[in-house]
């Protein structure tokens, strides 16, 4: 299939106000350097951040008439099965919320990959209702955010920490929560450092409809718009591998 992911925009860049290694100047000098369109700051959260006012005023003051368009976003992980999220209640003038699988959304709460890996090769939780449980908290979160679009960020990394591949995914359950991100308007990344999602469900999203964008997760600004990884997940999808 064609799919057309501008490699001019980078939608995934941390700072000091997380845990990247660079400023947002730094940040935004480096993606003006390069010549990007696009750059979308997208620091971690919490629920109790409280540094989201003076954030927002950061990357507002390096706004420019011309050049690089700046988008004031933040990243969040998933809590639950429910699809709850590790978000502050205000997020005045956040554009863009990343939703990532840092932890499984199990049902009472997040866990730790180490942890469900155990019972997984413990027999206690089976491999294929892990990832069933993993989609439908996915799907769910989805719907978790108003007022900001929501980009699914590096979507599946959580699998081989658990000791299972993407491939495992069902074709259905793949399809299912595709068709749910193009009916709330999600968008979808493609993952420098983490090198996922597989070709296939670029694959299967970008047949469902759904905006595929890619993002470098850069902690430091030497990685934005860096992107040969991502490249090569394209290359494999135009050639149809998975």
């Amino acid at each position: 299939m064609t799919l057309t992911v501008p490699l001019d925009e980078d939608y995934h860049v941390h700072s000091t106000f997380s845990d990247g290694a660079s400023t947002i100047a730094d940040n935004v000098a480096v993606a003006r350097d390069r010549g990007l369109r696009r750059l979308c700051l997208t620091d971690h959260v919490r629920a109790a951040t409280a540094w989201l006012p003076d954030y927002v005023a950061a990357v507002a003051a390096l706004r420019a008439d011309d050049g690089t368009e700046l988008v004031t976003g933040v990243e969040t992980k998933i809590l639950d099965s429910d699809g709850r999220l590790d978000l502050p209640d205000d997020l005045a003038g956040i554009e863009l919320v990343l939703i990532a699988d840092h932890q499984f959304p199990a049902e009472h709460g997040p866990v730790l990959p180490g942890e469900l890996r155990v019972l997984i090769e413990r027999g206690t939780i089976g491999g294929p209702e892990a990832i069933e449980d993993l989609v439908d908290a996915t799907a769910a979160a989805l719907t978790a955010v108003t007022g900001p679009r929501v980009l699914l960020a590096h979507l599946f990394s959580i699998l081989p920490k658990l000791g299972l591949d993407e491939s495992a995914v069902p074709d259905a359950s793949l399809a299912r929560l595709a068709s749910r991100a193009a009916e709330v308007g999600t968008m979808l990344e493609i993952n420098e450092k983490w090198s996922c999602p597989s070709a296939r469900t670029v694959r299967a999203f970008g047949s469902a409809g759904v905006p595929v964008v890619a993002g470098s997760d850069s902690h430091d600004c030497a990685g934005i718009g860096v992107f040969p990884s991502v490249r090569q997940t394209l290359d494999a999808v135009a050639a149809g591998r998975r």
